[in-house]
This record gives C-alpha cells, sequence and structure tokens, in this order.
C-alpha cells in the first residue's frame, strides 16, 4: 500500500510539473507571439501594373500577384465554397476546432501519414499573416494562441477578408480576386458556383489540385466542394449535380505577353526601384502609366527579329542542334514541342465531368495516326523545332516532322545553308543539293510557311517523279503534294540588334527593343552598348560645319589624301611627340574629284567629310556632339568624322532628334505617371535622360554656364568672346542649335532617301518625306540606320555582341535598314506625309546639283535646295549669282 501512494505521488507530481512546465511553455510561447494587427493595419504585398499609352497592360512588378478586395464585395457563395471546404464549424469556434485536431491526429494515425489537417480557417489566417510555415509543434501552438487571440480581436467577417485576401492559390496568385482573374480571366462577381468551388478546393494544396498542371485532381477536389456546399445547404444537391456536370474552362497562360516589351519593363523597373525603392515597386501596387505603344512595340519586336533572322541567313548555316536516331528521343521532342506550343497558343482548357480535357492525348510517330500538315496550335510564319524525316538529294526536297504536323524544305529556299565563312571576301558559293546541310535525324527549326507545299519547281518535281518510278530510286513518300506542308529552314541567330522610336511631337518612347531575346539575355543594347557609329555619325560633322560658314552647294574635293595630325585628348591637349598618318578611304574605293557639301553627305563620302573637319576643327566637332545629347567618349582625331567612337544607340536617336524638333532639346519619356493603390501621384513624367544623369548633368552644366557668359558678352558687345563662342547658344535654354541648321540638315538629310545615290534610299517605298543616314563601321563590324520624318524618329543598330564581322558587304543599308523601312511602315501609315516646319531666314534655290550654282537651261541635274538666307549661289532679294567659296573663309 506504501509502494502505491509512493507511486502515485510520484504520477501527481509528474502531472504537476507538466501542467508547470507546459503552462510555463505556453506563457513564453505566448510571449513571443507577433503584435496582433487589426484590419486596418492590413498592408499585404500586391501587384505593381504597367499600362502603355492606350491603356493597355504590358507588364508587372510584384513578390506576390494579389488584388485586394473588401469583403463587401466578395461573393456570398464563394465565402461558403470555402467555409464548407476548410472549416464547416467557422462560425461557431472560437479560433481552434479541438475536435477537427483529434479527428485528424487519427486519421493521420492510422494512415502512417499526413492525410488531413485540423487547422481552422483563423488558424490558416494567423500562420499566413503573422507565423513561418515551418512545420514543428512550437508553430502549431503558437497558430493556435494567435487564433484564439483573433477570434477576441476581430469579427468573424475581418477574419475571413484577411483569408480571403492573403491565401495562396497557386500559379502565382495570392487572394481569391487574382485566382479568379488567373484561372478564369473573371472579375470575382463574374464566377459561376462551379468556378467559385473550384478555387475554395485549393488552399489545401494549390500545386497537387491545380486545375492547369493536374485537371483531373482538381475536378475530384471541385467536386468534394460542390458536395460540401450541398451538405452544408448552400447550395441544393440538384446544384450541387448541375456544376459537377458542368464543362469547366480553366485559362493556362496570363491575360497579358511579358514578353512583348522586356527591355523596356526592366528599364522602367530599375529606375523606379532607383527613385521610389524595392518595397514601393514590389509591394504597394502602384499603377504605372508609360507612353509606349503596344502595337508598335509588337511590330518593332517582330521586325528586329526577322530583320536579324535575315541577316543571319546570309552568313549561312551552323547545322542543326543536335541529331537523333532513337525512336522514343525523337517521340520525346516531338512530343515536348507539341506541348510547349499548345500551352503557348491554346490559352484555356476544358475541364470535363470526369476530369478529362480537350487538351491532346499521346502522340504517336505513326503514319497512319491522322496526322495533319499543320496542326491548329502553329500558327503560318512561325518558327517550331523539327526532325529531318528523309533527305532526297534528286528531287531536292527534305521531309520534317514537327509537333504533330509534316511538311517538306525545297532545295530553292535552303541554298543559303553552306557553311558560315564571314571573312570571306567574295560571296560564298550556294549549296546544291539538301545533304549538303542535313542528314536524317537532324533537329533542326524550320518556318511553317503553308499549308500545301508548293514550289516554283512543283511541275519539274511531279513530272520527275513519274520518270523515277520502277527504277531503282526509291522515292520520298509524296503521292500527294498537299499532304503536305510547305517549310522553310532557319535557324536562331547569334547577331544581335536594337531599335528605339520616339514620337517627336511628345517625346514618347514609343518602342524599345533591346536585343533578340531577352530571356537569353538581358543586357540592353539599344541604352548600354555603345558601338562605333560609323558614317551615321557625318551629320554632327556637317552640322557644326554650316556653323561654321560652310553651305550646301560648298564644293569639296573627292579624291586620295594622307591627313597627319597630333593625338590628343577630348579636351583637345596634343600629344607633340606623336603624329599620327592616316589615308581613310572612300567605300567603294572610288574618288569623284569634286563633289557638293550636300552630296558628300547624301552619298557618304568620307574624304570630303574628314576635309569638313579638318577644317572645323576636332573639338569644335566635339562640342556640336556634346550638345546635341552625346556623352559617350569621342576619340579626338579625325576619325572622329567617320564614326570611329563608341556611341550608344538612345544618343544618336536622339541627337537626330534634335535635328527633327528644329534644334530643340529632346528629352525622350518612358514614363508618363505613377500613383499609389490610393489615387495619389508619386512621380510625373520621367525621362530615359534620367538613366544617364551622372553623364549628363556637368556637360548640361557646362553648357549652361556658357551660355549665360554668352549672353552676358553680347549684352556688353563683348565681339571677341561672342565670336570664339560656338553659335549654338539662345535666349531659351532649350534651343540647343539654330532652327535653320537643324532645318538644313533635316533638307540635305531627306536626300539621303529621295535623292538617287543616296545611301537610304530603299526607304523610298514608303512613299513619305524622311530624313536619315546610314552608318557602317570597318570591316562590317557594326550597321546603323537612324531617321525621322516630321513625327517620328527611329534607330536601328546591327551587329555582334562580341565585335566581328557581319559579313562581306553588310552595311547600314542591307543589315540594318530594311528592320527601319518595315517598322516605319507601322509607324507612320495613319499619319500625313508633311513636310519638315520652314524656319524664318530659309530661302528655297534650284541649282545644278554637279556644280552647285544657279540653276539654268543646261543644268542636267537640278535640285531645289534650302540655303540661310544670303548664302545659296542667289541672293533672297532675287536672283543675281554668286561666286560661292569652296571652304569658308577663316
Amino acid at each position: 500500500m506504501g509502494k502505491f501512494k509512493k507511486l502515485l505521488a510520484l504520477l501527481f507530481a509528474g502531472l504537476f510539473l507538466c501542467i508547470v512546465a507546459g503552462s510555463l511553455l505556453i506563457v513564453y510561447v505566448s510571449s513571443t507571439l507577433p503584435k496582433l494587427m487589426t484590419v486596418a493595419d492590413y498592408d499585404p504585398l500586391v501587384i505593381s501594373e504597367v499600362f502603355d499609352r492606350n491603356n493597355n497592360k504590358i507588364g508587372e512588378f510584384f513578390r506576390e500577384r494579389r488584388t485586394v478586395i473588401p469583403f463587401d464585395k466578395i461573393p456570398k457563395q464563394m465565402v461558403n465554397a470555402f467555409v464548407s471546404a476548410e472549416d464547416s464549424s467557422f462560425f461557431e469556434h472560437g479560433g481552434v476546432n479541438y475536435f477537427a485536431i483529434l479527428r485528424a491526429f487519427a486519421a493521420n494515425l492510422k494512415a502512417g501519414k499526413k492525410v488531413q489537417g485540423g487547422s481552422t480557417i483563423t488558424q490558416q489566417t494567423a500562420k499566413t499573416l503573422l507565423l513561418s510555415s515551418e512545420k514543428t509543434y512550437i508553430r502549431k501552438i503558437k497558430d493556435m494562441l494567435l487564433a484564439h487571440k483573433m477570434e477576441q480581436n476581430l469579427s468573424k467577417q475581418d477574419i475571413l477578408y484577411l483569408y480571403l485576401n492573403q491565401i495562396y492559390l497557386g500559379q502565382g496568385a495570392y487572394g481569391i480576386a487574382e485566382a479568379a482573374k488567373v484561372y478564369f480571366r473573371k472579375n470575382l462577381n463574374q464566377l459561376t458556383i462551379g468556378e467559385m468551388a473550384m478555387i475554395a478546393g485549393l488552399p489545401q494544396a494549390p500545386s497537387r489540385y491545380s486545375p492547369v498542371a493536374h485537371p483531373r485532381a482538381a475536378k475530384e477536389r471541385q467536386i468534394y466542394v460542390l458536395n460540401r456546399m450541398a451538405e452544408e445547404k448552400y447550395i441544393s444537391k440538384d446544384e450541387a449535380k448541375k456544376f459537377i456536370e458542368e464543362p469547366i474552362s480553366v485559362y493556362i497562360k496570363k491575360d497579358y505577353d511579358d514578353t512583348i516589351a522586356p527591355y523596356f519593363l526592366e528599364t522602367v523597373r530599375q529606375y523606379l526601384v532607383k527613385v521610389l525603392g524595392e518595397d514601393q515597386v514590389l509591394n504597394k501596387g502602384l499603377v504605372i502609366k508609360t507612353p509606349l505603344d503596344m502595337v508598335l512595340q509588337q511590330k518593332a519586336q517582330a521586325d528586329v527579329r526577322q530583320g536579324l533572322q535575315e541577316l543571319d541567313k546570309r552568313q549561312g548555316y551552323r547545322g542543326a542542334t543536335k541529331n537523333l536516331s532513337d525512336t522514343k528521343d525523337i517521340a520525346d521532342l516531338l512530343l515536348k514541342t507539341r506541348d510547349s506550343l499548345y500551352d503557348n497558343k491554346v490559352q484555356k482548357r476544358t475541364i470535363f465531368k470526369d476530369g478529362s480535357t480537350d487538351a491532346p492525348g499521346a502522340l504517336s510517330l505513326d503514319k497512319k495516326s491522322g496526322q495533319k500538315n499543320i496542326p491548329a496550335y502553329v500558327d503560318l510564319n512561325e518558327i517550331v523545332d523539327g526532325v529531318v524525316v528523309k533527305v532526297d538529294d534528286v528531287t531536292g526536297l527534305v521531309q520534317v516532322r514537327f509537333a504533330e504536323g509534316k511538311g517538306l524544305i525545297d532545295l530553292d529556299t535552303m541554298k543559303w545553308a553552306h557553311k558560315p565563312n564571314l571573312e570571306s571576301t567574295t560571296p560564298v558559293p550556294e549549296i546544291t543539293k539538301p545533304s549538303e546541310a542535313l542528314k536524317v535525324g537532324d533537329v533542326i527549326r524550320v518556318k511553317v510557311v503553308d499549308e500545301i507545299f508548293s514550289s516554283s519547281r512543283l511541275n519539274e518535281l511531279i513530272a520527275k517523279q513519274k520518270k523515277l518510278q520502277g527504277k531503282n530510286y526509291q522515292p520520298m513518300e509524296l503521292p500527294n503534294f498537299k499532304d503536305f506542308a510547305r517549310l522553310e529552314l532557319e535557324q536562331e541567330p547569334l547577331v544581335e540588334g536594337s531599335l528605339i522610336s520616339f514620337d517627336l511631337a511628345s517625346g514618347a518612347v514609343l518602342s524599345l527593343v533591346g536585343g533578340y531575346n531577352f530571356e537569353k539575355s538581358e543586357f540592353n543594347r539599344a541604352l548600354q552598348a555603345a558601338r562605333q557609329t560609323g558614317s551615321s555619325f557625318k551629320p554632327i560633322v556637317y552640322a557644326a560645319a554650316l556653323d561654321s560658314g560652310f553651305a550646301p552647294n560648298s564644293v569639296l574635293m573627292d579624291a586620295p589624301v594622307v591627313f597627319e595630325q597630333k593625338i590628343g585628348d577630348e579636351e583637345g591637349q596634343a600629344n607633340i611627340d606623336e603624329v599620327k598618318k592616316w589615308k581613310p578611304g572612300n567605300y567603294e574605293s572610288k574618288f569623284g574629284g569634286d563633289i557638293l557639301f550636300r552630296n558628300a553627305l547624301i552619298r557618304s563620302k568620307n574624304i570630303p567629310t574628314i576635309r569638313i573637319l579638318e577644317k572645323v576643327g576636332v573639338e569644335r566637332t566635339a562640342t556640336y556632339a556634346r550638345r546635341l545629347g552625346i556623352f559617350s567618349p569621342l576619340n579626338m582625331d579625325l576619325s572622329l568624322g567617320l564614326g570611329s567612337s563608341g556611341v550608344t544607340l538612345y544618343e544618336m536617336t536622339k541627337a537626330f532628334s534634335v535635328f527633327a524638333v528644329g534644334g530643340k532639346r529632346f528629352r525622350p519619356i518612358f514614363i508618363n505617371s505613377v500613383t499609389s493603390a490610393q489615387g495619389q501621384e508619386l512621380l510625373s513624367q520621367a525621362s530615359l535622360d534620367s538613366r544617364y544623369e551622372k553623364e549628363l548633368e556637368q556637360i548640361n552644366k557646362n553648357f549652361e554656364e556658357q551660355r549665360l557668359a554668352y549672353l552676358e558678352a553680347k549684352k556688353e558687345n563683348n565681339e571677341t568672346l561672342v565670336k570664339r563662342t560656338p553659335p549654338f547658344f539662345f535666349d531659351d535654354p532649350d534651343q540647343l542649335i539654330s532652327q535653320q541648321t537643324a532645318y538644313l540638315m533635316d533638307s540635305i538629310m531627306t536626300g539621303v532617301v529621295a535623292e538617287p545615290g543616296g545611301t537610304g534610299g530603299a526607304a523610298r517605298s514608303l512613299g513619305k518625306i524622311l530624313a536619315g543616314k546610314t552608318g557602317t563601321t570597318n570591316g562590317y563590324f557594326d550597321a546603323w540606320f537612324i531617321g525621322f520624318s516630321p513625327q517620328i524618329a527611329t534607330g536601328v543598330w546591327v551587329g555582334f555582341d562580341d565585335e566581328k564581322t557581319l559579313g562581306r558587304a553588310e552595311t547600314g543599308g542591307r543589315a540594318a535598314l530594311p528592320i527601319w523601312i518595315n517598322y516605319m511602315q507601322e509607324a507612320l501609315k495613319d499619319l500625313p506625309s508633311k513636310p519638315f516646319d520652314v524656319p524664318p531666314n530659309i530661302v528655297f534655290v534650284s541649282i545644278d546639283n554637279d556644280t552647285g550654282k544657279l540653276a539654268s537651261a543646261s543644268s542636267k541635274n537640278v535640285v531645289r535646295q534650302a540655303f540661310l538666307e544670303g548664302t545659296g549661289p542667289a541672293s533672297a532679294k532675287g536672283g543675281e549669282s554668286e561666286n560661292q567659296e569652296s571652304v569658308p573663309q577663316e
């Protein structure tokens, strides 16, 4: 008996110690709980959205994709669906359902693993909002204690509001409002009960029950939720049956394409993070309005890609990505291609009562499997992966499988597929048979051109097949050419390119393409790549010359010459011990003798340009470049005039824009406004110049000091200082060069497009008044075209990142100009063809384009040229001939 009492005493003592320890643990855990928030304190992470000029959504910045919605805007049946699925006694318990915990414990013990949870909605809310997601007993005790606190301080509606806005529901969607958009592209009040039930089935395991990834499991879970709603009397059994049997369509892709403007969006994000902070940009639901035009951006993206693909073909074929011989490997590749194409094109999927979907099933290599020429999920002109099935040198045809499609490549369209030899100074011979480039099993890129194969050689091919029948020739299985799509061989370009386009009236950045593929390289070549500009720099030289006494009809000498120059730095400090000898040449190694100033630029002559630069001065020309917005380091020797300096496409296009807008300062705008989720304006217009504050600040400061000093000297009649100062300082601080000089440059550069011999002549096809300049660097490393109408300025650059040759004859007119033309065709299609605004003190004179003198009856080549009043071959008063100096007087 004594032993029993001792044992009982020990038992009670142990129990007491457990109670004390448990109490102490609860007290300790309670002391570590986070401060309980009120609903007013709820500050969730929400999406910042980016819009184009027409209010089209083009991007999002976020850590959690969430849209917060007030409780009174949440449909009642959505609440009922979640309560039925997650916590049917939610409105009765005080935060913790102990019976549910015991029931879950027993079920999990029986199963030997976790198959059931006992957490209430309140506990889930506590865990999601205030606790970590670690799976420990301490964390479980914490969320139970915190749930009790929440029930004491918050109403049931408050708890549901927090829960339904905070919970993660898969596919990157946080909260029910975002889930409705992601899965169904609907607002909450547009959802059916069946759709609500599918969303309500997600919290337990968003990935396992995803209707996108696991439609059968999602349907089973939806059925469970609907039956629970019926059991709880929120809907009738007949309604539950109706929604169970009703097919449900789920979107598998978000409602905008974030690949349209990735370089632009990244530029916006970087700037806003710098100015407003990462927390604001990623978490606070900003509304960001930009001037980008989504239609033009899509066109720009497509045109850059197309231009680079065409250039890449001219360089030759680098070969298949790999070769497959195993049938299973081929089937796997085709299946992977099929699924990728399908998911990208077919944006929604229908889930039926049994969990099956309308998605395609297994892919068979069986030739009798009902294979189509082009599957519905492949667009014409789309480039896809394919596998070479047969190569026939006799007919010159290659048979290819792509996803569930089949097609033929004709030798006629793949003669370009010779081995690359970019260093060759002569054209590389075309291939004469398909086997020179392809073999069976090659994994290749093909463009799907037409649903039915056609060829200029079609009749010849049919005749050849008939002739060869019965001989020891096994023709490709082509009983009907109509059973095959027409394909063309493609490859992923290695060459890169960029494009930037401005609205000249508003300063808006209309489109920006920083490279071929943002996923492969985020380096923004429009804003970050400083590349040699070649002849596209020449207009800056000629603008400086116009302000130094040259005129459009000044006569220059185009003949071989050797220049000697002391080598100096950008500040003009020469090293007298170093002298550089240099013999420049023209592109075609031809010299034309006397040539007019205007024609030297139009035809992009190098020798006359260097003669101009030598007369005007390198330092003065560099000052003009700085005045027009060029901030990159410049080579301070005569090679400056031929574009030897590395400059970004942004700088060059902005400089040309100054010409286009009458010499005014041009500030490209890439953000119109930024407002908070509450509607407060946080930021007004932002210019891309802000990206280069360090580079531009000192330049602009120096110019403003010089401008004020010039105006003061002018006021005090200090002729010495006035004459020494470049003539580009005005009362208006935003007038960078004179209106007249800008207009004369516009006038001359229209000749680059409009006149015979102009290097941009291909742009005449647009039928608009256009001005511009090509650029090509030594060895064909870089190709440029920068041009403008009175409404829009656009620049294009093409080149390799690692600075190597683009190949023989890949000039700005061949590599960059076609991209520019294709883009500007869309950009200008609804705009009138209008002339550039003519400023005061400009006169127009018909001149002999060979001599520069006043046109006469004997003139064979007459042009109408603008002149600054008093400088042309005839005076403004009407008509007496003047002797025009071939170079300006000192």
